[in-house]
This record gives C-alpha cells, sequence and structure tokens, in this order.
C-alpha cells in the first residue's frame, strides 16, 4: 500500500476532519471523556468565537453545566461588544468633534463609554465563574469541597466567666 497510513476514525474527529467520505464506519466515534457538546448558543460574529472558547473551557474544568449558559451566554455578549466598540475606535478615534452653536468641540468617542459599561458587565459576570484571578480561588475552593479556611475564626470565640 502506498501513501500514507490512514488514521483512525477517533483521531479524524478530534481534528474535526471527520468526513463521512473517508471514514472507515461511516460514523464517528468518540471517547465519552473527549466528547465536549456545546449547548445552542443563539449567537453571531464575535460572541460565538468567544462562546465557543469560554463554555468549552468551562465544561473541561467542571464549571458550566446547563443552568449556567444563560449566564456564559451574558458573558459572551457583553465581550462581543466590548472587542466589536474597540475595534470601531481603533478605527474612528478616540474622540470625534461635535458641532456646537460657537463652533466645534472635542468629545469623548461615545462608543468608548458603551465599551466601558460593556466591559465592567462582562467583569461581573465572569466572577461568577471564577473566570478572574482573585475568583479562581474561591470556585476552585467550591468544586473541590474544602471552604476557605478563615484565619480570623480563632478570634471570634468569647470566653465567658
Amino acid at each position: 500500500m502506498k501513501g500514507r497510513k490512514k488514521l483512525p476514525d477517533n483521531i479524524k474527529a478530534l481534528r474535526g476532519t471527520d468526513q463521512p467520505c473517508r471514514m472507515e464506519n461511516k460514523v464517528a466515534t468518540l471517547p465519552t471523556q473527549t466528547l465536549i457538546t456545546l449547548p445552542k448558543s443563539g449567537l453571531k460574529g464575535t460572541a460565538k468565537k468567544i462562546f465557543a472558547i469560554v463554555a468549552t473551557e468551562l465544561i473541561y474544568n467542571n464549571i458550566l453545566d446547563r443552568l449556567g449558559v444563560d449566564l456564559v451566554i451574558a458573558y459572551c455578549r457583553e465581550m462581543a461588544l466590548y472587542h466589536d466598540m474597540m475595534k470601531d475606535l481603533e478605527k474612528e478615534g478616540y474622540t470625534v468633534k461635535v458641532a456646537t452653536k460657537t463652533g466645534f468641540i472635542t468629545q469623548v468617542n461615545p462608543k468608548r463609554k458603551i465599551a466601558e459599561s460593556a466591559l465592567s458587565a462582562a467583569k461581573a459576570l465572569a466572577v461568577e465563574f471564577g473566570m478572574t484571578p482573585s475568583s479562581r480561588n474561591r470556585v476552585a475552593a467550591l468544586l473541590s469541597g474544602n471552604e476557605p479556611k478563615d484565619d480570623f475564626a480563632d478570634f471570634e470565640d468569647v470566653d465567658v466567666q
């Protein structure tokens, strides 16, 4: 036999090259540990790309379940809005000239305020899933079942005499 060695169907499926005409069994079978299915999000454009990355990582780390998908979708929409506004700002500039009765004045581009509010909303949602450095330890402790130790708990007990 000349040419390359044939790849197993599960490797083709992992690489994303699993076309029915190239499959030996005509159906890709993956081990259950490697199969990560993302729920339908209804997102488009930048938000869809962000959702694919974020949701995959959260599922892989056992943080995301079906109940939390709506919050992840909201996070992805806010981050997409932030990214899109920042792209526009890079093209248009961070200030705009506005005509007034006395002439022109320079103001901050309104898209900058939209980007700032989208980023603050996204950061608030990111805390819930442990995507910020400060909340990562809290979420990890909740998943492992270990509550964070209170260093001052010993001082709260009052000895009554």
